[in-house]
């Protein structure tokens, strides 16, 4: 062999030895990337206010409560029991000067299945706090008593993996239901009252909460993540405490109407059974 042979062969040595660093580096970042999710056990708990509200004091009255609990037993209640997940809880917090009134209506009914419970608004915390000990995360998932979740909601937001630095998942699509004229309408809202708070159960235990001044429409100022799925209904009845609300359905674009009966049937029930 020649000498100028000789060199070429080392040459080409030399270039197979740069290049599988370059792969070793590679799959390093691999997986670094999987460290970038969020990972661990999670608790989700849906909370949500029944007349903690600064609603007028119409909300202390015996004939308001009797209502509001009628609206959450026909459409919220009806939306969690549906859920393909039952791996939750949801507590819905009222006011302590009302609690014979809530527990009084509440036993013309069904009794709640365990994981829905009425609670005064003094042990909401405690019992959050009760809920969430041994899990790695708290998913902390904002609701009305009068709306509704798709059945499927519970379900993807275990199978969703967040980044490290989300500290808030957001649904910006959903529907207006009037039930009082029965029509359904899509809707689209960049940052609506349906989102679910990331806590790390070690960080919420040692005080930390998420300052969101001015409520829901702060949310989408927290580092967050938009879930793409059509997955929450505003329920417009004649009991509704906020007139964008009561109007929602009438305000809607002709062209995001459902106005086929069946259709709208089959969407009501994907979120009710």
């Amino acid at each position: 062999m020649s000498k100028s042979k000789k060199v070429k062969l080392k040459s080409n040595k030399k270039k197979n030895n740069l290049r599988r660093p370059v792969n070793k580096i590679i799959i390093k970042r691999k997986k670094n990337n999987k460290k970038r999710y969020i990972s661990g056990t999670k608790r989700i708990i849906i909370g949500m206010s029944f007349n903690t509200q600064p609603f007028k004091d119409k909300r202390f009255t015996e004939e308001w409560i009797k209502q509001r609990i009628a609206i959450f037993m026909n459409y919220t209640l009806q939306s969690l029991k549906a859920q393909t997940n039952q791996n939750f809880v949801a507590l819905i917090k009222y006011h302590d000067k009302t609690k014979s009134i809530i527990e009084n209506a509440l036993s013309k009914y069904e009794p709640l299945p365990d994981n829905i419970q009425f609670v005064n608004q003094n042990e909401y915390e405690s019992k959050i706090i009760e809920y969430i000990k041994g899990y790695d995360y708290l998913y902390l998932v904002r609701l009305d008593c009068d709306d509704m979740y798709h059945k499927t909601f519970i379900q993807q937001l275990f199978d969703y993996r967040p980044r490290l630095n989300t500290q808030v998942l957001i649904n910006q699509k959903g529907y207006v239901y009037d039930s009082i004229l029965k029509g359904l309408a899509k809707t689209e809202i960049k940052s609506p009252p349906f989102y679910t708070l990331i806590y790390k159960v070690s960080d919420y235990l040692d005080g930390k909460r998420y300052k969101m001044p001015g409520g829901h429409t702060y949310a989408i100022k927290l580092p967050h993540e938009i879930l793409k799925k059509r997955n929450f209904i505003i329920v417009v009845h004649s009991n509704n405490t906020s007139q964008n609300t009561s109007s929602a359905f009438k305000r809607a674009k002709e062209n995001q109407k459902i106005l086929d009966k069946d259709k709208i049937q089959n969407i009501l029930k994907d979120f009710m059974k």
